[in-house]
Parts: structure tokens; C-alpha cells; sequence
């Protein structure tokens, strides 16, 4: 998985926008390559808006055309995500933090609301549910852990390890959403 690192305030307005988010989820999601006709379907917005914003997103590297096919005698263009790990400067503390913040508060909202709808779907289905089934369904784990500098290293570096070996769709998998939220909370009992 490459690293794309986001640093300008033209490579933030790219990445952050609304539509572009949308596009990109809807890439991740699929298990095949789409077409901009295909993604405009399904945002319910004009195949060439799409293929403007497919445009801005490969100039970031994070779409890449992977194959073209002839249909009707057009030459169809078929996307997919280039599953890039992006990063969007937390480390910074500039005009655009708000908007980092902002971001990321709609990316983990964004999360947790598709879990939630899943899991009604599954318990308005009559389907059984026990605690032992959650690796089915998904699961929400909240707590604290202690750990040594060493050993948060390692568990980062464990959950890379574990995104990177598991970012490419096929037909015996499915998609996860996840968000994951872990920070060093010693400074909360401080205060």
C-alpha cells in the first residue's frame, strides 16, 4: 500500500470534498473495476462530472485506470482505487486544521452510521445473533489498554501490517468500513 501524504491546501480542497469522498468509497466498496457511467449511476450525478473528479483523484494517486474496454464502439474507461494509504497532516497545526478535524469527525461518523444500519439490518432480518457471531456482523470496542512506548509501536505497526494485507477486494471477500480511534490518553488524567 503506498503512503500519499497531503501537504498543500490544493491537495487538501482535492482530497476533502464531498463528491470525491463519495466516489472513492463507492471504488473501495466494489469488488470490480467501474466505469464513470457506472459511478454516476450510483451518486446520481453526470457521468462527465465524474470523470472530472476521477481526474482530480489520479492527480493525487489515488485512482488509477485499470483497464479499457470497447462497448458499443466507445472506449470504456474502468477505475479502481489505487488503495493508498493517505494521510492529511494531523501533524500540523495550520489554517486548515478545523478542516482536518472536520473531516475526520465525518469520516468516523460515516463509520459508525454504516454499522449501525448493518447491524439493524441483520437483527430486522430474524437472523440468530450471538456474541460469538460478531466476526459476521462487526462489533464496536471501546476501552483503554496500557501499553509501553514500545509496545504502541508495535501495535500500530501490527494494525498497518494487517490493513495493507487486506486492502484489495476480491470475489471471496467483503468489505469492512472501519475506523479506528487510538491515542496516547495519559494527558486526559493530567488535567
Amino acid at each position: 500500500m503506498e503512503k500519499v501524504i497531503l501537504s498543500t491546501k490544493k491537495e487538501l480542497e482535492i482530497y476533502m470534498n464531498p463528491v470525491r469522498q463519495q466516489l472513492l468509497r463507492i471504488l473501495e466498496l466494489s469488488k470490480e473495476p467501474l466505469t464513470p457511467k457506472m459511478i454516476s449511476d450510483k451518486m446520481g450525478i453526470s457521468a462527465s462530472s465524474v470523470q472530472h473528479h476521477i481526474g482530480k483523484l489520479m492527480s493525487l494517486g489515488l485512482l488509477e485506470l485499470d483497464h479499457t474496454r470497447q462497448i458499443n464502439g466507445i472506449t470504456a474507461k474502468f477505475y479502481k482505487s489505487s488503495y493508498a494509504m493517505v494521510q492529511i497532516g494531523l501533524e500540523y497545526n495550520d489554517q486548515w486544521t478545523s478542516q482536518r478535524e472536520v473531516y475526520l469527525q465525518e469520516k468516523v461518523a460515516q463509520a459508525y452510521e454504516g454499522f449501525i444500519s448493518h447491524k439493524r439490518k441483520v437483527l430486522d432480518s430474524g437472523q440468530e445473533v450471538r456474541p460469538d457471531m460478531v466476526h459476521q456482523f462487526g462489533d464496536i470496542i471501546t476501552g483503554v489498554m496500557h501499553l509501553t512506548e514500545e509496545e504502541s509501536k508495535e501495535l500500530f505497526q501490527m494494525i498497518s501490517r494487517y490493513l495493507i494485507a487486506h486492502d484489495r477486494p476480491s470475489e471471496e471477500k467483503s468489505p469492512w468500513e472501519y475506523a479506528l480511534i487510538l491515542y496516547q490518553a495519559k494527558e486526559d488524567l493530567d488535567e
